[in-house]
């Protein structure tokens, strides 16, 4: 006679115990570990777009804009998001700087797009603000020919993106929020110092 073999109850009810044990430990952490993934590309996505808007600027000795935009992924999108960064933004080379100082992003004028992030399929929960009050009324970062940011009168900008998730700024004792530095420069850093972000915004 065939000898059948197979698992018991007791051997069945200590896998599906170890299985949940590992599930209840694995979860969170891959939670964690998708999340922080999002913030590191929405911030790596700025950086890139403020670098190449700089570096632009300085090359071609013309101003360059990066600003906010609910509307980056449109054929002709616009500087229209407020100060919520989160919706999306755009780069570009503003040419027509004998009408205005201010960035107006249109193609007629010769204006030239260099980067897009629309951030139509951002969750919800992410919030990418700036704690320069000068910089949230204009909505956008404009640079100079020597590649420093300024307002449309020519003084010199600084300030903070603070980049924040549902967790907020920290959770329990860890840093789960960060903060991307402009310098008088044009140049950027990376912050996690929480004395330093101080909150989300």
């Amino acid at each position: 006679m065939k000898k059948i073999s197979g698992f018991t109850l007791l051997e069945l009810m200590f896998v599906i115990t170890i299985a949940g044990v590992l599930l209840a430990i694995g979860v969170p952490s891959l939670t964690q570990f998708i999340q922080k993934g999002k913030l590191t590309t929405f911030g790596n996505e700025l950086v890139s777009a403020v670098q190449v808007a700089r570096s632009s600027a300085i090359q071609m000795a013309l101003p360059a804009c990066v600003c906010a935009s609910t509307n980056a992924g449109a054929a002709t999108p616009a500087c229209n998001g407020d100060d919520n960064w989160e919706d999306g933004w755009i780069a570009f080379i503003d040419t027509n700087t004998a009408a205005t100082n201010e960035c107006v992003f249109d193609p007629g004028d010769g204006d030239v797009l260099l980067k897009i992030w629309d951030g139509s399929a951002t969750s919800n929960e992410i919030t990418f603000r700036n704690n320069n009050a000068t910089i949230n009324a204009m909505d956008y970062l404009r640079f100079n020919r020597r590649g420093n940011p300024v307002t449309g009168t020519g003084a010199i900008l600084q300030g903070m993106f603070k980049l924040c998730d549902g967790r907020g700024l920290m959770q329990g004792t860890t840093v789960v929020g960060k903060g991307i530095v402009l310098s008088a420069s044009g140049s950027l850093r990376t912050t996690k110092d929480a004395s330093l972000i101080v909150s989300c915004l």
